[in-house]
């Protein structure tokens, strides 16, 4: 039997919570030129995944007929869904930005040879917000919308769904095969 939908992507959570780990144990060290694959390949993966749920599941849930969304039990009504989706959204451009400005300080400090304590910390601190932030959100994805398509649709729909998050997760650009 394929994993759900949801053990898909959490999955995939835990797998960039580790690399996550793993970036701010090189920046303790600081080993620069790992550090900056690391975070990279962090960038990379998590755009991958958000590109993922935007392509895929976001659309899937939006675009369901409002009555599936009944607001009984642990299914929202189709605007508390759709709510949840502008927030998930807001959070994933939010990350992506940060993320930004973290690989061009780390470039910086790759380029000029000499890691600046300063720098390095700045980098921390913003991996900080990042984790943080990004814990809530994933409780939210985890316990509201990666269950609601096997709640919703039916199981030819949600094999396709699982079909098409598996093939974009598995999507990483060139530079990392």
């Amino acid at each position: 039997m394929k994993p759900s939908t949801a053990s898909l992507l959490e999955d995939d959570h835990e797998s960039l919570a580790q690399l996550l780990a793993e970036l701010n144990a090189e920046l303790a060290e600081p080993d620069i030129a790992r550090a900056t694959a690391l975070l990279d390949l962090f960038w990379a993966r998590l755009a991958v995944h958000i590109r993922a749920e935007h392509l895929h599941l976001f659309p899937a849930i939006a675009d369901a007929p409002a009555l599936l969304f009944t607001g009984k039990g642990d299914l929202p009504t189709s605007e508390e869904a759709h709510s949840l989706l502008l927030r998930l959204r807001s959070d994933h451009d939010f990350f992506m930005k940060e993320l930004a400005s973290a690989i061009k300080v780390m470039r910086e400090i790759a380029g000029n040879q000499q890691a600046s304590v300063k720098d390095i910390e700045e980098v921390r601190q913003r991996l900080i917000v990042i984790r943080k932030r990004l814990e809530v959100h994933n409780q939210l994805e985890e316990e509201q919308a990666y269950t609601w398509p096997e709640m919703i649709f039916d199981e030819p729909t949600v094999a396709r769904l699982r079909e098409s998050l598996q093939h974009e997760l598995e999507n990483l650009p060139p530079r990392f095969d």
